[in-house]
């Protein structure tokens, strides 16, 4: 029962970050239209792409590392992260505002502050601390410290721009959750604290240094995840509309399915032999394979009605558009337990930079060649080319690590 009880507190979790973009989508698309969607899109597509960077590959080590710390240690490693971390946004932050503003003008966008304010909030996503919670099996903190508070300040920014408010009262209320984020975090896990964590400037680039192999490899892979509305954009501004409705709708699907992997960590990294080691990643593998194919088969059928609702008649998603994204979710389901479950486990956080490097360099020029010979459908068949070649790279490495153990 515990062990139910454990996976409902990780659904739950995604679920609400998933809705939480119901609300403000329809609100946006009724009161702006498409002009006011693409700009919201082009800046958390920014925004997204620098988040990447701001974590600095702490969920992907992070939750694992926890694990298997004491209490004083995980305090030291949470600190460490959120200091470290504040000092990437602050360089990446205004950056991403800027080419936000650049963007909007060069696809001739409108909303200019909408697109700058949704840029500098999806960077600061960077800074939560669900990874952390993830990793000592406490997933209802990510409620109280993340999921519910922006849930409540984005619905509160949405129903204000619904009755009058400029569109960009929904990315700035979506700013302070994020911001309010890492120091409910901190508030939650005090208790943990023993003694006071001393930290200077060296240790901080120390840290940065370590997470130096991790966060390359997440931030190549943000050029073909978080990037191809951009690059839509600018490639085939005609089709950015539909392209980016198809990705965030399949986005906010892989953010509940994410839940899975998410509480499979704290479960894979307590595995004590080599034996138990190998037969978990297996059981994670097959498990996350099956999620994403039954998901990719109830997106592709369900996207296209679901789209004329969320995005109210301003934009629609067609069956081969959505066929193509439910291909995309089930090759990150399956890429997703290769990579962060499985080749951190046997400590192959390398080969997830390998496997990254080799998909940007096939598929961000099949995005934006497809894009232009196909649209919004061939720009998707790039994610898909992109993702399987990072899924073969990762399976290589992964059967090669465990035939030696």
């Amino acid at each position: 029962m515990r062990r139910i009880l454990y996976l409902v507190s990780f659904l739950l979790i995604p679920a609400i970050s998933a809705v939480t973009p119901l609300i403000a989508i329809p609100a946006i698309t009724s009161t702006a239209g498409v002009r006011g969607w693409e700009a919201y899109a082009l800046g958390l597509s920014v925004g997204t792409a620098a988040c990447v960077i701001v974590e600095l590959g702490w969920p992907l080590t992070g939750p694992q590392r926890v694990a298997t710390e004491a209490p004083q240690e995980r305090w030291a490693t949470l600190v460490s992260s959120v200091r470290t971390r504040l000092l990437i946004l602050l360089v990446l932050g205004p950056a991403a505002v800027l080419v936000a503003i650049a963007l909007t003008r060069i696809t001739g966008a409108a909303y200019t502050i909408t697109a700058a304010l949704m840029a500098l909030a999806s960077a600061a996503t960077g800074l939560s601390g669900n990874w952390y919670f993830t990793g000592v099996g406490r997933p209802l903190r990510i409620l109280t410290s993340d999921a519910l508070p922006r849930a409540a300040l984005v619905t509160a920014g949405s129903v204000a721009v619904v009755y009058g408010a400029p569109l960009q009262v929904i990315p700035g209320a979506f700013l302070v959750a994020v911001l309010f984020s890492p120091l409910a975090s901190l508030f939650l896990a005090r208790h943990e604290r023993v003694g006071k964590a001393r930290f200077t400037l060296r240790d901080d680039l120390r840290v940065m240094r370590g997470q130096m192999p991790a966060m390359s490899g997440r931030s190549i892979a943000a050029l073909y995840v978080a990037l191809p509305i951009t690059l839509v954009g600018i490639f085939a501004p005609a089709a950015l509309a539909a392209f980016a409705a198809a990705e965030r709708l399949m986005r906010m699907g892989l953010t509940v399915l994410q839940a899975v992997p998410n509480a499979l960590q704290n479960w894979l990294g307590s595995a004590q032999t080599e034996a138990e080691v190998r037969r978990r990643v297996g059981a994670v593998i097959k498990l996350n394979l099956a999620l994403g194919v039954v998901s990719a088969v109830g997106f592709a059928l369900l996207a296209p009605w679901v789209s004329t609702i969320l995005f109210t008649g301003a934009v629609t998603i067609d069956p081969l558009l959505a066929a193509a994204a439910g291909g995309v979710i089930a090759l990150v389901s399956l890429n997703r337990a290769l990579g962060p479950l499985g080749l951190v486990r046997y400590d192959l956080v390398h080969a997830v930079t390998v496997s990254a490097v080799a998909a940007a360099i096939v598929g961000v020029p099949a995005i934006c060649i497809f894009a232009v010979l196909w649209g919004a459908v061939g720009a998707t068949i790039g994610e898909i080319v992109a993702e399987a070649t990072a899924a073969v790279v990762q399976t290589a490495y992964l059967v090669r690590a465990m035939r030696r153990t």
